[in-house]
């Protein structure tokens, strides 16, 4: 697909946003890592990352996004960025330090990759109208960040603690907050 200047850009945007919001969730990953408990642990980094992710989002509209056209493709960046990340990390011969670190934090989000493919294509849908509807919103209004960050806590919360024992109903929780902040986006954008 041939895109112009404008729309690469606001991905590679969308992209580097992604970048920031990893890099701003470290210092929790630091803290966080310290706990024995694991629920504990993983509840505080799946809620702490969606609240920073939702943060840094905001900041990336209000300062680069500029209408609906570039808000699309920078949170087609940002999901892009996320699926990359969660197959490089999901790779077995991944095992350099920073490597082993980033697959904590994908683990400590819910990061489960199944082996089944359909579940892949579920799973990368779902991400994808997630992130692009999350920066349709928060691009549409600064106020949209209330529900873009409960989603987003809600939905990594929900892989951290319950993925390994309910994978189909966490991932229908995923899918359906998904469609909700997508469909509400192109409804407001409209």
């Amino acid at each position: 697909m041939v895109v112009g200047i404008s729309e690469a850009g606001a991905a590679l945007l969308g992209v580097l946003g992604w970048l920031v919001a990893l890099a701003a969730s470290l210092p929790v990953l630091a803290s966080a890592g310290r706990l024995h408990a694991v629920r504990r642990r993983d509840t505080i980094l799946a809620a702490a990352s969606g609240i920073t992710d939702e943060v840094v989002r905001l900041g990336l509209v209000l300062v680069v996004v500029h209408g609906t056209g570039s808000a699309l493709w920078a949170g087609f960046g940002w999901a892009l960025a996320g699926l990359v990340f969660t197959v490089a990390t999901q790779l077995t011969q991944f095992s350099w330090p920073i490597g082993q670190q980033a697959a904590e934090r994908l683990r400590s989000q819910g990061g489960y990759m199944s082996t089944h493919p359909l579940h892949g294509a579920v799973r990368g849908v779902t991400t994808t109208s997630f992130h692009l509807g999350a920066t349709l919103l928060l691009a549409g209004g600064p106020w949209w960040l209330l529900a873009t960050t409960a989603a987003h806590a809600v939905v990594n919360t929900a892989f951290a603690r319950w993925a390994q024992r309910r994978l189909i109903s966490v991932e229908l929780l995923g899918a359906v907050v998904s469609t909700a902040l997508l469909v509400t986006a192109l409804l407001t954008a409209s």
